[in-house]
């Protein structure tokens, strides 16, 4: 029997016909082999949470590859090396983790292994810049550290690092040839690679008929391919080489016949004829490698151009395994899909060289190939034809975020110019993104030929033509029709300003040519903090607590218990209609399916059908854990199947069939709700005390904000074993209490008999307060039907589709201002969008913000609960506060753009005199002084008046936040006699904020002892019975006050002891005590009685730079000051505001929601189509200043919370995109005072149709 082999952090392996044709890398590692350092998210290789290193044969280069898109049956030969390998606390730690740790780069923890695995191959490859490590790292994902401090830790292992980390230099290691890592000195560990005499007898195609009855074979021949198609027919099969298609088109199920085709050496490599031939098996980093190399020579010097348009496709870890073939495939299949690849081959009129089963070699152009059969056939190579240097050419490819996204549109343009008369000789234009109908212009290229190219009438003739010729479909949920069309004019006028001689291009076109993402260079970032040294370890800025095991893989999650046997995995089946009649639910189907083991509707739940155990101040309706009748909206889940692996139960759930009956067309937009008196509650109401009639204008508009989703790197995951009192449940929340309440009443059993555990959550952000309910009823459900251990893993694809998000909301106003801008009333109306159904107290949280620093006495406001057919939106990082501080804002800008003032002067006018401008004023002060903003501003206006085609914006936002919660926790303390040393248990949920970072310097601080002999252990049900959520930013202060209250007794019943001791050291203190029978364990509880209330305040400055032709921007600089107090720990805050205010920014800018309007389905579902910020889209210069001498007060250690605060200082970023938008419409001849509505976010889409750009303007000179 064949076997596919391979190694694991120096350990053979094998595997064969036990395993499934779904079985990816990823699965091996953490469901076989139990290595759960690789973790995982999207599972589409758009995350980077799963990276591992892997060397593919002996002698090979280490590359990173995504272990969840592998198949584990592709690995044979490979080397794999996983975090455990890479440093752990048997062997130490390895450089890279320990600087993670110590630059504060890992808050949750979760992606870390992910991050240290793609720099650990970096490193293992060649030296790197500090830009190009920067610019290497897009294959990876953080939402906790808003990334400065993860860029920052990398990039002191560059070469011109001023200041780097002590690493052996990669020059002077002996690398081992077949390994690709430093040589041992002995080769016994590799013997596995040593061919023998038998080996060379064997076949080269290993078969193997995997467990779901598929055959898989490896070849290295490429007869090999044609004969066992011949054998097996071609009606159902796959050639596997890199498989990352699966990231862009998902496979449900896979083709009963498989061919790896990895191994084929013909398919690799290149060679020159007369032209540049490629093998169609080459990585796309081996591509690159080719491209790099051939640049030196003579005819392909535009494959430079090339290699820079492939450093913008997918990321590293995806072209390490993706192959010109797979992608080329991708493109035939899918004639929609933006392939880079077809689009530079198109640009150049390369051509494919195909092998059919004849043996029948047939050469056919791009075009030709689309539409070209591909049953049976394999494409062998590409032929790049030589181009001299009268070519000239230039592609595009412009995406929602800088880096690892499929393009919205990209192009390519080649010109052949005469270089006398500048005549047009020949050329190509090609175009994706637009629609499978149009990917070339070939009337424009006719037009072109025999023109002189850079005059003003070429080009207004060619874009004329271009035009009308161009054919832009609407591709849901791709952008508009208008912007890719005006997208796709501006990428034409782009390439040519770009070829067109200095002379002749005017000085303020020049800087439209440029490539504003691109050209961006090194990315920057200060934090300016005052620690006092005298307090330590109070106010001292250490890293966190258990930093160093989540680099290196070793801290555990929910999902990384230990598989045990009889084990079953759970997916929901979610309704196909938003508004209908559950008629009947029929899983027949999926029953028969071979591995699923059940399955569950409403009507075998024992108890209660409800995951929001209420009523009580956080639910006030229920929400039913499985739909029983009526569906409330799209991808409701209504039923559960049960199986032995996760990827039977989630292709299981399609198979069950349901009808419905009355179905009917939802309504999703909150600013159509809001127009439906049914749909909408008041909330809250404040009454203006005093109204102007100083009236210099008086004007209305309203203004829109949609959902966030909040993208935890860990997913809703819950594992439930059946234990001899009842059931342990592991769960991904917040608020262990709610899931402990929810289990009891859905399964009708004694809450006595349920254990809820959690050590840690992989980001959160709100998420996890009452969301992870359902799924852990729902697990729990499955384990005590089957008394079998149930694991539940919601795929993100799930969490987006059927959990809430962050609410949308819609406001109405009418305001009034005098000549100064100081407002004489404001009318103003706030429409919140719950969803389904008003269940948790969201809008409370506006209430005493909505006029934010502001003075309130002549506002009129109303707040609405509103009901849309849509998941029941939930708790969002600053939940309420985010849009009523925002509305705010954007009130003070319309003011100064209607008034024709400066915005900062309206802010200031307008302030609550009483209450907050002392605050905010030497706040402001101080930011003026340090962000040199006068002088900045005079350089913004200049920038703006010397360029045509880029804009500039420079804007404040002001905040002032205040915390509302007072949670009521548990805190126990125990000493331990012999060592003196403590061990902590609270009912905070450690999600990345630093509560147990935090909660050891306050007892070390109190205690006075050192922070090493102090553990936090995890929390659960039993320690900490009846705790409120961690949430709203203040538990990590509540639970500071249980600690004081337990030092305070401790010290108290220690006092008698001390006293009659010569000034005992602590060991000798506890042990004394000890033996005085005192009792070393205390126990506090916080609540109510311990509310702390301050006001937070602070002011944000940010510098952005928008792209007018294509809607692009870079945030150049951001200057950000916050009150925090005096911080318990300097360094944790202040990677709360960074992570904070990126995940704000991101919210304005690229995340996105689509909906289907008419079916309610949700349209950007994944990693694929769903984008939030990356490394390369935070401010290139990222300042953050807290306030000095700040203090709240004695009992929370003069604090402030710092979780959230900073989302909402965000909003700057988009007021000072509109700033550049208005200085673009200024050129078209539209005032500054004629206000113009972006509903959020300001997407390159939005952006660039708002700069009301026309093609008549596009000019030379």
């Amino acid at each position: 029997m064949d076997r596919v082999r391979f190694l694991v952090n120096g350990v053979e392996h094998t595997v064969g016909c036990e395993i499934s044709s779904d079985t990816s890398l990823l699965e091996y590692l953490r469901r076989w082999l139990e290595l759960r350092g690789t973790k995982y998210m999207c599972q589409e290789g758009g995350c980077g949470a799963c990276v591992v290193s892997v060397a593919k044969h002996p002698g090979a280069p280490t590359e990173a590859v995504n272990a969840c898109l592998v198949s584990v049956t592709s690995c044979h030969g490979w080397e794999i090396t996983t975090i455990e390998k890479v440093g752990n606390r048997l062997k130490g730690y390895h450089p890279l983790q320990k600087c993670l740790y110590e630059n504060n780069g890992s808050q949750c923890g979760y992606c870390s292994p992910g991050w240290v695995m793609a720099m650990y191959s970096l490193l293992k490859k060649k030296k790197m810049t500090m830009l190009e490590i920067e610019k290497s790292l897009a294959s990876n994902i953080c939402r906790c550290t808003g990334y400065r401090p993860i860029i920052e830790a990398f990039k002191k292992f560059a070469s011109d690092c001023p200041d780097p980390y002590p690493i052996l230099d990669i020059e002077d290691l002996s690398i081992c040839k077949k390994t690709g890592d430093v040589c041992s000195k002995t080769c016994d560990e590799y013997d596995w690679c040593v061919v023998s005499k038998e080996d060379v007898k064997q076949s080269s195609v290993i078969h193997i008929k995997l467990s779901d009855n598929r055959d898989w074979y490896r070849v290295e021949d490429i007869s090999d391919v044609f004969r066992i198609l011949d054998a097996h027919g071609t009606d159902s099969y796959m050639l596997v080489a890199g498989n990352t298609a699966k990231g862009a088109y998902p496979i449900l199920e896979y083709p009963r016949l498989l061919i790896d085709i990895s191994g084929v050496a013909s398919l690799k490599g290149c060679f020159l004829d007369q032209n540049l031939v490629i093998g169609a098996g080459n990585t796309l980093t081996d591509l690159m490698e080719i491209f790099d190399r051939m640049s030196q020579t003579d005819y392909f010097k535009y494959l430079k151009t090339f290699n820079e348009h492939l450093h913008l496709v997918a990321h590293i870890p995806v072209k390490n395994i993706g192959t010109i073939a797979g992608n080329l495939m991708i493109k035939n299949r899918h004639n929609e899909f933006s392939s880079d690849v077809f689009l530079l081959f198109n640009a150049v009129g390369a051509e494919l060289d195909i092998l059919n089963d004849r043996g029948i070699v047939n050469r056919i152009s791009m075009q030709h190939f689309l539409k070209e059969n591909m049953q049976g056939k394999v494409i062998l190579n590409v032929l790049l034809p030589p181009l001299n240097n009268e070519y000239k050419i230039v592609t595009y490819k412009i995406m929602p975020r800088a880096q690892n996204a499929h393009a919205i549109v990209h192009s390519g343009f080649v010109y052949k110019i005469d270089p006398y008369d500048k005549k047009v000789l020949d050329c190509r234009i090609v175009y994706g993104g637009l629609s499978p109908a149009f990917i070339r212009a070939n009337r424009t290229e006719r037009y072109l030929i025999g023109r002189r190219l850079f005059t003003n009438e070429t080009l207004q003739g060619a874009i004329n033509v271009l035009d009308n010729e161009m054919v832009v479909t609407e591709e849901p949920p791709q952008p508009s029709v208008e912007y890719r069309r005006k997208l796709a004019l501006s990428l034409f006028y782009k390439g040519l300003m770009s070829l067109c001689p200095p002379e002749l291009l005017g000085a303020r076109y020049r800087s439209g040519a440029g490539r504003l993402r691109e050209s961006r260079s090194l990315s920057d970032g200060k934090q300016i903090f005052d620690t006092n040294p005298s307090l330590w370890p109070l106010n001292q800025p250490l890293p966190k607590v258990d930093g160093l095991v989540q680099c290196a893989g070793e801290a555990k999650y929910t999902e990384d218990v230990p598989s045990i046997p009889k084990e079953v995995f759970a997916a929901f089946v979610l309704s196909t209609v938003a508004l209908g009649t559950i008629q009947k639910i029929d899983a027949s189907r999926a029953l028969l399916e071979p591995g699923v083991v059940a399955f569950y509707s409403a009507s075998d739940i024992p108890g209660q059908n409800s995951f929001t155990p209420g009523p009580s101040i956080a639910f006030m309706n229920d929400e039913e854990l499985l739909c029983q009748k009526e569906v409330k909206y799209y991808n409701q889940p209504l039923g559960i199947i049960v199986a032995e692996t996760q990827k039977v139960a989630d292709k299981a759930v399609n198979f069950v069939k349901v009808t419905y009956t009355n179905v009917r067309k939802p309504v999703l937009d909150i600013k159509v709700a809001k127009s439906d008196p049914k749909r909408n509650k008041i909330y809250f109401a404040a009454t203006a005390t005093k109204t102007g009639v100083d009236i210099a204008k008086v004007f209305k508009g309203e203004g829109t904000m949609y959902g966030q989703y909040h993208f935890c790197m860990e997913t809703l995951v819950c594992v439930t074993h059946p234990i001899e009192e009842g059931l342990k449940v592991y769960a991904t929340t917040q608020w262990i209490d709610s899931v402990h309440k929810t289990v009891s009443r859905v399964l009708k059993i004694q809450q006595n008999k349920i254990e809820v555990t959690v050590r840690r959550l992989g980001g959160a952000y709100g998420f996890k307060i009452s969301r992870p309910n359902q799924v852990a009823a729902a697990c729990s459900l499955v384990s005590y039907k089957l008394n079998r251990p149930c694991r539940f893993i919601q795929s993100l694809k799930t969490n987006m589709r059927a959990v809430g998000k962050r609410l949308p909301s819609s406001n109405n106003y009418e305001v009034a201002v005098n000549s100064q801008g100081v407002i004489q009333y404001n009318n103003l109306e706030l429409y919140e969008d719950n969803g389904y159904v008003v269940n948790e107290p969201l809008t409370l949280f506006g209430v005493d913000i909505y006029f934010n620093c502001y003075d309130k006495s002549s506002w009129n406001f109303k707040v609405y609960d509103t009901i849309t057919d849509t998941t029941s939106n939930t708790w969002c990082r600053s939940p309420g506060t985010l849009e009523n501080v925002a509305n705010a804002e954007w009130l003070m800008e319309r003011i100064a753009y209607e008034m024709n003032l400066d915005p900062l002067n309206v802010r200031l006018a307008n302030l609550d005199t009483v209450n907050h401008e002392a605050n905010i004023t030497e706040l402001l002060k101080t930011l003026k002084t340090n962000s040199q903003y006068d002088e900045r501003k005079v350089d913004v206006d200049k920038f703006n008046s010397e360029n045509r085609w880029k804009k500039r914006g420079l804007r404040h936002s002001f905040l002032r936040w205040s915390p509302l919660l007072s949670p009521f926790l548990e805190v126990n303390m125990s000493v331990y006699a012999d060592d003196g040393t403590i061990v902590i248990t609270h009912s905070g949920i450690e999600m990345g904020q630093g509560i147990d970072t935090k909660a050891v310097q306050t007892c070390a601080y109190y205690l006075k002892v050192p922070v090493e002999k102090i553990q936090i252990k995890s929390n659960d049900s039993v320690i900490s019975p009846n705790a409120f959520v961690s949430g709203g930013s203040v538990t990590t202060q509540n639970v500071g006050i249980g600690i004081k209250k337990c030092c305070e007794e401790l010290q108290k019943r220690l006092e008698p002891i001390k006293a009659k001791m010569d000034d005992p050291v602590w060991d000798d203190l506890i042990r004394k005590a000890s033996e005085s029978e005192v009792d070393l364990q205390v126990h506090a509880t916080t609540g109510i009685a311990d509310t702390q209330k301050y006001d937070i305040y602070g002011i944000t400055l940010a510098e952005v730079e928008i792209d007018v032709l294509t809607g692009e921007w870079n945030i150049i600089r951001v200057d950000l000051i916050e009150d925090v107090g005096r911080s318990v720990n300097p360094e944790i805050d202040i990677g709360q505001v960074e992570g904070s205010f990126i995940m704000g920014m991101g919210y304005w800018t690229t995340e996105e929601l689509k909906y289907d309007q008419d079916t309610g389905e949700l349209l950007t579902d994944r990693s694929w189509s769903y984008k939030v910020p990356q490394a390369r889209d935070i401010p290139q210069d990222f300042r953050i200043y807290f306030r000095k001498k700040s203090y709240s007060n004695d009992v929370i250690l003069g604090a402030k919370a710092t979780g959230e605060p900073a989302t909402c200082m965000a909003v700057a970023v988009p007021i000072a995109m509109r700033e550049a938008i208005v200085a673009a419409r200024l050129e078209n001849g539209l005032p500054s005072n004629q206000w113009f509505e972006i509903d959020g976010p300001y997407t390159v889409e939005k952006i660039c149709l708002s700069c009301a750009i026309r093609k008549e303007d596009f000019k030379f000179y």
